[in-house]
């Protein structure tokens, strides 16, 4: 898979109340695989919008991931919403139930074992440190929202996660992004493969611009660095 969608979900991300972690964490994770982020959504806890951005993101990229959402609270619509975005039912999962029970012991509740359904289907996904789960559908990852949650199970699944090496190459130019606008455009044009980016950065009182270039070919990469690096 070799690129991603990542639909965050959450109120509390929306009204401020908790930053997003999980996004910025994933898009460097799986970047460091070669694996490109072709959108990050943040969406509230709602059945509709959760399935509608579901279905675009499928239509853009290779794989989904979900965070939030799967508690046993009545805004951890997640779940519900994955199923109607696929056209199929919430059903009991057995070993989600059993890893409930056993976490929870006899002082389970109906909220905490509802997590158990999930959509037809759907394979669990298991954290390499923790005994969550979430779950995985064909080209779709379900996971909570806790960031050391999310990181855990993350890591479980991200060998699933390959891509060719992506290069990076960077300079620094003291002048303009203005005054640098025609030649990055004259560049990338003639290299459409290798992204050119241009980032003001003020450190010290003093503007410089990053200018950050990445593809899959090294030679490519160095080849616009050099270019660059002479005209600018």
């Amino acid at each position: 898979m070799q690129s991603v969608g990542i639909l965050i979900v959450g109120d509390e991300i929306l009204s401020g109340e908790i930053a997003d972690e999980n996004g910025p964490w994933l898009i460097s994770r799986l970047g460091a695989a070669g694996v490109r982020t072709v959108r990050q959504i943040v969406v509230p806890d709602d059945t509709e919008q959760i399935a509608l951005e579901i279905l675009r993101l499928r239509a853009l990229a290779d794989a989904v991931v979900i965070s939030g959402g799967i508690g046993p609270t009545h805004d951890d619509v997640t779940r519900p919403a994955v199923a109607a975005a696929l056209g199929v039912d919430l059903v009991p999962h057995a070993e989600a139930e059993l890893r409930i029970r056993h976490f929870y012991g006899a002082a389970v509740t109906d909220a905490e074992l509802s997590m158990a359904q999930v959509p037809a289907g759907a394979e669990l996904v298991h954290g390499v440190k923790t005994g969550t789960f979430g779950f995985a559908l064909p080209g779709l990852y379900v996971l909570p929202g806790v960031p050391f949650l999310f990181r855990d199970l993350m890591e479980g699944i991200a060998p699933s996660f390959r891509a060719p090496a992506l290069h990076k190459e960077e300079l620094r130019s003291a002048r303009r992004e203005g005054e640098l606008a025609s030649v990055l455009a004259v560049v990338q044009g003639e290299m459409p493969d290798v992204a050119i980016g241009s980032y003001p950065v003020c450190e010290g009182g003093c503007w410089h611009v990053r200018i950050v270039m990445r593809g899959h070919d090294l030679d490519r990469v160095r080849a616009v660095a050099d270019r660059l690096r002479a005209s600018t």
